[in-house]
C-alpha cells in the first residue's frame, strides 16, 4: 500500500478529536438524578443511631463527587446531612419529617469539561418513639419474706415526653442471676420468696416489637431477717434499778429502736441501743412491744410483759402468844419483793425451843421458858432488797 496523503491524515485526527469531544459532552449532559435506593429512607427510632446514604446518578458523576444539601423543610432533630449525602445521628423527637434535598454536581467543578447541574427531591423520614426501661431501684429482699416488684417500661417520643406503650411489653432475664426463690414473669413482675442471702446482679430485656427493645441492669440484695434476743431477766421491783438489754441481729446497718405499742413502767425507758432500763416507780403489769428497724427498713418486734413488784416489806404486825410446853407455829408474812425470799433474825434471841425456817419464814417449836422476847427480823428477796421489823413474842407459863 502507498502512503496516505497528508490531508487525509489531518482529517482523520480532526474526526477522532471531534468524536472524543462529542462523547465527553454526551456524558456530561446526561440527566442528574437521585438513585432509586435513595428514596427508601429507613424508619428511625428516638435516641438510636440512624444512617442513610443519598446517592446520585448522571451529570458529571460519579467521576466527580456529588454534593448534597437541605434546601427546604427540616431533618428530624438530632440528624444532619453531610455534603457527601450521609444522613446520620440520633433523632431526639418522634414524628414524620419532610424535607427537600438538592443534589448537584461538583461546584465549582475540578474538571473543565463538567457543566454543573442540580436536581431536587422531597424525602420523608419517620421517627418512632423508643422503648425505655425506667430507672427503678429494686428494694432489698429478706430471706423468707414475700417479694414483689413490677418493672416498668415507657415509650419516649421526645427529650421530656414519655407515655405507656400502646401494646404489651415482653420481659425476660438477658443475663446474670436472680435471687434464688424469685422469678421474672413475661409481664415484668419480679416476685417470689428469697431463700438465700447474698447480692444478685442481672440484666432484664424488654421487647416491644422487632425494632424496639431496651435493657437495664439491676442488683437485688437479700439479707437475713432482723431478730431480737434478750437475756433472762428477773422480775422488776419498785425502787430497784432495772436493766434489760435487747439485742438485734440480721438485716444490715445500724438498728433504730422504738416502742411500737403499749407502755413501759413509769421510771423505765427504752434506750437508743435497745436497752430497757430505769427505776420503776409504780407496781403493776405493763405490756409493750419494742421494735428494731435496720437501715433498709426491716423490722423485728419484741412483745413483752413486765410485772413490777411492789417494794419488799414485812407485813406481819404481831406475833401470837406462845405457851410453855405447847407446840407453836406462826408464819411471818412479807409483801412485795420478788422470789426467792429468805428470813433471818438480826437482833435478839429466839425463845428456847423455837426456831425460824429461813426459806419459809415460819416460827415453830415448843417453847420451854416463859418470857417476853424482842427480836428483829429481816427478809431479803431475789434482788437483795431487805426489809426489817422488830416484833415481840410473849411466852406464858
Amino acid at each position: 500500500m502507498g502512503r496516505r496523503p497528508r490531508g487525509v491524515k489531518r482529517f482523520t485526527r480532526t474526526l477522532l478529536v471531534a468524536c472524543v469531544a462529542a462523547g465527553v459532552f454526551v456524558t456530561a449532559a446526561a440527566a442528574l438524578r437521585f438513585t432509586d435506593e435513595s428514596y427508601f429512607t429507613p424508619e428511625g427510632v428516638v435516641e438510636q443511631s440512624y444512617s442513610h446514604q443519598f446517592n446520585g446518578d448522571g451529570g458529571c458523576g460519579p467521576t466527580l463527587p456529588y454534593q448534597y444539601k437541605v434546601i427546604n423543610g427540616a431533618l428530624p432533630p438530632g440528624l444532619s446531612l453531610s455534603s457527601s449525602g450521609l444522613v446520620s445521628g440520633k433523632p431526639t423527637q418522634a414524628g414524620l419529617f419532610s424535607f427537600w434535598v438538592e443534589l448537584s454536581d461538583e461546584d465549582p467543578p475540578s474538571q473543565s469539561w463538567c457543566l454543573p447541574k442540580t436536581a431536587q427531591r422531597e424525602f420523608t423520614i419517620n421517627v418512632i418513639p423508643r422503648l425505655l426501661v425506667t430507672d427503678q431501684v429494686p428494694g432489698a429482699g429478706t430471706v423468707g419474706a414475700a417479694y414483689s416488684l413490677g418493672l416498668v417500661a415507657v415509650v419516649k417520643s421526645g427529650p421530656e415526653a414519655t407515655s405507656p406503650p400502646s401494646s404489651p411489653v415482653t420481659w425476660s432475664v438477658q443475663s446474670g442471676q436472680l435471687p434464688p426463690g424469685l422469678a421474672l414473669g413475661a409481664d415484668g413482675v419480679l416476685s417470689g420468696t428469697p431463700t438465700t442471702e447474698g447480692s444478685y446482679s442481672f440484666i432484664v430485656l424488654a421487647v416491644l416489637d422487632p425494632k424496639r427493645s431496651d435493657t437495664k441492669g439491676h442488683t437485688i440484695v437479700v439479707r437475713t431477717p432482723v431478730a431480737i434476743t434478750a437475756p433472762p431477766s428477773s422480775r422488776p421491783e419498785v425502787g430497784v434499778p432495772f436493766r434489760l438489754p435487747l439485742s438485734a441481729g440480721g438485716g444490715t446497718g445500724t438498728y433504730t429502736w422504738s416502742l411500737s405499742s403499749g407502755a413501759l413502767p413509769p421510771g423505765v425507758a427504752l434506750g437508743a441501743d435497745g436497752t430497757i432500763s430505769g427505776t420503776p416507780r409504780t407496781a403493776g403489769t405493763f405490756r409493750f412491744t419494742a421494735t428494731a428497724t435496720d437501715a433498709e427498713s426491716r423490722t423485728a418486734n419484741y412483745p413483752a410483759t413486765l410485772n413490777v413488784a411492789s417494794r419488799l416489806a414485812i407485813a406481819t404486825r404481831l406475833l401470837r402468844l406462845a405457851k410453855v410446853g405447847h407446840l407453836y407455829r406462826m408464819k411471818l408474812r412479807a409483801s412485795g419483793g420478788v422470789l426467792p425470799k429468805t428470813w433471818k433474825v438480826t437482833n435478839g434471841p429466839l425463845p428456847r425451843g423455837i426456831h425460824l425456817d429461813r426459806k419459809l419464814g415460819v416460827l415453830s417449836g415448843t417453847p420451854t421458858r416463859p418470857g417476853t422476847y424482842r427480836m428483829t427480823f429481816e427478809v431479803r428477796d431475789g434482788l437483795q432488797v431487805a426489809s426489817t421489823k422488830t416484833l415481840k413474842l410473849v411466852v406464858i407459863a
